[in-house]
């Protein structure tokens, strides 16, 4: 067993419903089963931040993990210059994403090898190598159980007694098409309507979970070359991703309106729920949607237009040993027990006969998630993220050595001035 430092610095901020500050804080039990402590430190206030830094011994501190390059670019002055605060106190900075490169890309940016971009999505990973500035490593994070319970603390006379819950913020898909139609000229307007035709009526064909190649398919069949139309490329995918979230997730709440589920989440103003028997709360909290997830008989969830890896709010389920329900085509269910029960394509009726079988037979739901989840963490031990975490620090931080190791070769000329 390697000589593990003390702390992971964790920098949180305020996102919707509080939701990337719980998934950082649930790393808490896996790191210190590692023997690491998870150390929040709040960038909401410059001044407080900057009393926490001086209080930790940054010597105990493996790295610094942020969500989505929050506190990346803080810089302090040095000799009439600015440099990065975390370069200068010479500890690594992890950076998680969750999201496309499209949508807000200065903060994908790898600024030098301290800085390693880990992915939840490859689909997103692979986005990123296709665009410049890297400097430093990126790779695909391992999914990782969150918010677990054992298994004998699960009630399950609670969960018979539950409902089947979509936590999913919504977005009117017309809204965003209107919006198109007001700003943009006529041929980019075009192409944006026509792909969106294209990606909404195939809401099942895996060809979206990469956008990028869609849209530069769309350009070359009309003998346009816009490889190196890298802002062009991300405004087309942004705008289309979101434009196909929206879309799925409006017909999958308009598919469970004739059930009694829970929907909860924010900007559902465009579905009239007063006329079904779902049940529409306006909210989203990470903490309280833990109860809720523990309690339910089961999730319904939909992918972030991706394949290859489960979205946060699965994870989640799995970790209360909860029945998930999502949608086909993803490739970490693969090897999963009840696959085929467990998965809907984005047509009303498929969708609504793998409701109508879970709520028809709820022990039975129960005992699937609880089976379900067991056998995804076998498959997936959390640790395995972390040890990548910390492997990549421990590369990083030699790589950044500004002096030879001690006692090596003395003809080992370290580090290299010109590289």
């Amino acid at each position: 067993m390697r000589d593990a430092l003390d702390k992971v610095i964790f920098l949180s901020g305020t996102t919707r419903g509080g939701t990337l500050e719980g998934i950082g804080r649930a790393f808490a039990p896996v790191l210190q089963d590692l023997g690491v402590e998870l150390v929040e430190v709040s960038l909401l206030d410059m001044n407080d931040l900057l009393d926490q830094l001086r209080g930790i011994n940054f010597q105990s501190v493996r790295f610094v993990l942020s969500c989505v390059g929050m506190g990346m670019d803080l810089a302090i002055q040095k000799e009439g210059r600015e440099v990065s605060l975390w370069q200068e106190l010479g500890v690594p900075f992890i950076t998680l994403h969750g999201d496309s490169p499209a949508y807000f890309f200065d903060r994908h940016v790898v600024r030098s090898s301290n800085f390693i971009s880990l992915y939840a999505f490859a689909e997103q990973c692979e986005l990123r190598r296709r665009l410049p500035n890297i400097n430093g490593p990126i790779a695909v994070l391992p999914p990782i159980v969150l918010d677990e319970i054992p298994r004998d603390e699960i009630d399950i006379e609670a969960k018979k007694n539950g409902t089947l819950i979509f936590l999913k913020n919504g977005k009117n898909p017309n809204l965003i098409r209107g919006m198109w139609e007001a700003v943009m000229e006529p041929r980019p307007l075009r192409a944006l309507l026509e792909i969106a035709d294209q990606l909404e009526a195939n809401l099942d064909d895996p060809a979206s979970n990469q956008i990028d190649d869609v849209v530069m398919r769309y350009f070359e069949s009309y003998g346009l070359d816009i490889e190196n139309l890298r802002r062009l490329r991300l405004f087309f995918i942004a705008q289309l991703d979101d434009y196909l979230r929206a879309v799925k997730c409006t017909r999958m709440a308009e598919a469970l309106m004739d059930f009694p589920v829970e929907i909860r989440g924010n900007n559902w103003d465009h579905v009239d729920f007063s006329k079904g028997k779902a049940k529409y709360i306006d909210d989203c909290d990470y903490v309280e949607s833990i109860g809720l997830i523990r309690n339910s008989l089961g999730t319904i969830d939909m992918s972030a237009n991706t394949g290859s890896m489960p979205h946060d709010r699965v994870m989640r389920a799995f970790g209360a040993k909860t029945l998930c329900l999502t949608n086909h085509g993803q490739t970490f269910f693969q090897d999963l027990p009840h696959r085929e029960r467990l998965n809907f394509c984005f047509e009303k009726e498929c969708l609504q006969t793998r409701v109508n079988d879970l709520l028809s037979n709820k022990a039975a739901a129960v005992e699937m998630g609880i089976e379900v989840s067991e056998a995804f963490k076998r498959l997936n031990p959390p640790e395995r993220s972390f040890e990548k975490m910390l492997d990549y620090a421990a590369m990083a931080k030699l790589d950044q050595l500004s002096h030879r190791p001690g006692a090596m070769q003395d003809f080992f000329v370290w580090p290299p001035r010109l590289l």
